[in-house]
C-alpha cells in the first residue's frame, strides 16, 4: 500500500507572507524564474506546493497561471496543434532540495486539475520521464529558449474524453 504523500498544497493567499518568502527563495536560488516575474505571478493566485511543510522544506513546485502573452508564445514556438487558452495553468517552480521529490511534485499537481502544460528543457530526460508518467504528452516540436542557449520542449496534459 502506497502511503499518502505529506505536503502542503494552496492558492498563493493562503500563505503566510514569511512562507512565501521561503518559497520565493528556493525558486529564484533555483534559476526557476526572477524577482519581478516571481512577484508578479504571484498576484495571479497560483496553486502552490510545499513538501512535506513550510517549515521543513524538501522540495517546492505550482500550477501557476501565466499571462496570456508568455503562454500563447509558448504553444506558437512550439507549433503546437492545441489553443493555448484551453490551458489555465502551467506546471513549474518544481524544486526538489533532496534528491527524488520531482516525480512527488508533479504526482500531486497533475492531480488538481485536468488541461495543465509544462516547459521543460530538452535534455531533460528525467523530467520528461516524469511528466509521460503523469499523462502529460509532448506536443508540437522544441523550441530557442530566449533565456540561454537550450532548447525547450511543450507537454501538455489534457482532459480525457469519456467512450
Amino acid at each position: 500500500m502506497k502511503l499518502p504523500i505529506e505536503h502542503r498544497i494552496g492558492k498563493a493567499s493562503k500563505f503566510s507572507k514569511a512562507e512565501i518568502d521561503r518559497f520565493k527563495k528556493i525558486v529564484i536560488d533555483a534559476g526557476e524564474v526572477s524577482e519581478n516575474t516571481f512577484d508578479g505571478l504571484l498576484k495571479k493566485e497560483p496553486i502552490l506546493l510545499f513538501i512535506p511543510d513550510t517549515e521543513n522544506i524538501k522540495a517546492v513546485g505550482a500550477l501557476k497561471v501565466p499571462n496570456d502573452s508568455y503562454k500563447k508564445k509558448v504553444f506558437t514556438n512550439s507549433i503546437s496543434n492545441e489553443k493555448s487558452n484551453t490551458f489555465s495553468f502551467e506546471l513549474g517552480w518544481i524544486v526538489s532540495l533532496i534528491p527524488g521529490n520531482g516525480k512527488k511534485l508533479v504526482e500531486i499537481l497533475s492531480k488538481v486539475t485536468d488541461n495543465i502544460y509544462a516547459t521543460v528543457r530538452e535534455e531533460n530526460n528525467a523530467m520528461k520521464h516524469i511528466l509521460e508518467k503523469y499523462d502529460f504528452e509532448k506536443s508540437g516540436q522544441s523550441y530557442k529558449s530566449d533565456r540561454d542557449n537550450y532548447d525547450i520542449e511543450l507537454y501538455i496534459k489534457k482532459k480525457k474524453n469519456a467512450l
